[in-house]
C-alpha cells in the first residue's frame, strides 16, 4: 500500500487519497557529500512533473471532489511549482485552475514553470507584490459562490500535511527494509511549511524521533500575514496531530529552524545556493535557486557537524518540462 498512514489510522480511509506518484520514492547514498549522507528522492515523485506537492495532492483531489469543485484558485511566486503542480492536475481533472502570482527573481526554471502553467490552461492573475497576490486569493469572488476551492500557496492545507505524515511513515518502512540507516538529521526547505509539518508529526509517530532541519526559503511575515516560520510550521503541525487523534503531546523540540540561508530574499541566490547547485550536480541531483539549492546548501554543513546519518529530502522536479 502506497499510504502507510492509513494501515496506522485506518480510521483515515475516508480521506479517500489518489494515487498521483509512483511510491515509495527511492532513498540513495551520496558518498560525495559524505559517508552517512542520504537523499529522498521526491524529485522523482511522478510524472511528468514530480517534487513535494504531488505528495500534497494526492491528499487534495479528492478533497476537491468532495467540494465538487469547478475552479480551483491558488498562489505563489511568477514560476510557482506548487501553482504548476496544480495546474496539470487541473488540466488533467478538466477543472479550472486560477493562480493569483507575486514577482520573484528571473530564471531559466520560473520562465519554464510560468510556460507550462500557460499551456496547461491556466489563467494567471499577475500582481505587483506578494501582499497583492495574497489580497487577490483572499478576496476572490469566488469565495461567495459554490464550485471554488481555494488552494494556499505550496498547496498547503491541513489534509495537504497529511502527505508528508505518510512520507515519513514510509521512510521507516524503508529504513525497516535495510534501505538507508535512520537518519539522525532530515533536511528539507520550508516555504509554505507543510511539508515540514507533516516530517516533524511522522517522526514522531514513526517512533524515528529524527530531527527535522527546516531550511526558511520566505519571508517570515507579511504584514498581518504568517508566511514562514518555525511557529506556523508547528501550528501546522500540532493540527495534523489533532487530526490523528494521537496521545501524547507533540515533540516541538524535534523542529529545527534555520534561517540563515534565505540569503536576501526569496528566489535570490547566494554564494552559498551556487556551490550547493554545483556540488548536487556532481551527485546526478538537480537544485535551484529558490527551494532545493537553499536546503541542499544546508544540509551540505549540517552533514559535517553532527556524527549521525542526515537525508536530504529533495522536494525539486527532476523530470524536464
Amino acid at each position: 500500500m502506497p499510504w502507510p498512514l492509513l494501515e496506522r489510522f485506518p480510521e483515515l480511509s475516508i480521506l479517500k487519497p489518489s494515487a498521483l506518484c509512483s511510491l515509495p520514492t527511492a532513498v540513495e547514498p551520496l558518498p560525495g557529500i559524505g559517508a552517512n549522507c542520504w537523499v529522498k528522492r521526491d524529485d522523482i515523485s511522478a510524472r511528468p512533473y514530480g517534487g513535494n506537492k504531488l505528495r500534497k495532492l494526492e491528499w487534495i483531489l479528492p478533497d476537491i471532489r468532495r467540494e465538487d469543485a469547478h475552479t480551483v484558485v491558488t498562489l505563489g511566486a511568477t514560476g510557482t511549482n506548487a501553482g504548476l503542480a496544480t495546474s496539470l492536475l487541473c488540466r488533467n481533472e478538466g477543472l479550472q485552475c486560477d493562480i493569483f502570482t507575486f514577482p520573484q527573481p528571473d530564471s531559466p526554471v520560473v520562465r519554464q514553470n510560468r510556460l507550462a502553467m500557460q499551456q496547461a490552461g491556466a489563467r494567471l492573475h499577475d500582481r505587483g507584490s506578494l501582499l497583492g497576490a495574497a489580497l487577490g486569493w483572499y478576496l476572490h469572488p469566488g469565495r461567495l459562490k459554490r464550485g471554488y476551492y481555494f488552494l494556499y500557496a505550496g498547496c498547503s492545507n491541513p489534509v495537504a500535511t497529511l502527505g508528508y505524515v505518510n512520507a515519513m511513515l514510509e521512510l521507516k518502512q524503508q529504513i525497516d527494509e535495510g534501505l538507508c540507516p535512520a537518519p539522525a538529521a532530515l533536511v528539507v526547505a520550508a516555504g509554505s511549511c507543510a511539508t515540514a509539518a507533516g516530517l516533524l508529526v511522522g517522526s514522531q509517530i514513526s517512533g524515528l524521533n529524527t530531527r527535522i532541519h527546516a531550511v526558511q526559503v520566505a519571508p517570515t511575515r507579511l504584514g498581518p500575514f504568517s508566511v514562514c516560520n518555525a511557529r506556523l510550521t508547528l501550528g501546522m503541525a500540532h493540527t495534523a496531530w489533532q487530526q490523528l487523534g494521537e496521545p501524547g503531546e507533540l515533540n516541538p523540540h524535534l523542529l529545527h529552524w534555520h534561517d540563515n540561508y534565505l540569503g536576501k530574499g526569496y528566489g535570490q541566490a547566494s554564494e552559498l545556493t551556487r556551490q550547493a547547485k554545483t556540488q548536487a550536480a556532481r551527485q546526478g541531483l538537480l537544485v535551484e535557486d529558490t527551494y532545493s539549492g537553499k536546503a541542499f546548501a544546508a544540509f551540505s554543513a549540517i552533514s559535517q557537524q553532527q556524527p549521525g546519518p542526515t537525508l536530504f529530502w529533495h522536494t525539486f522536479n527532476a523530470h524536464p518540462l
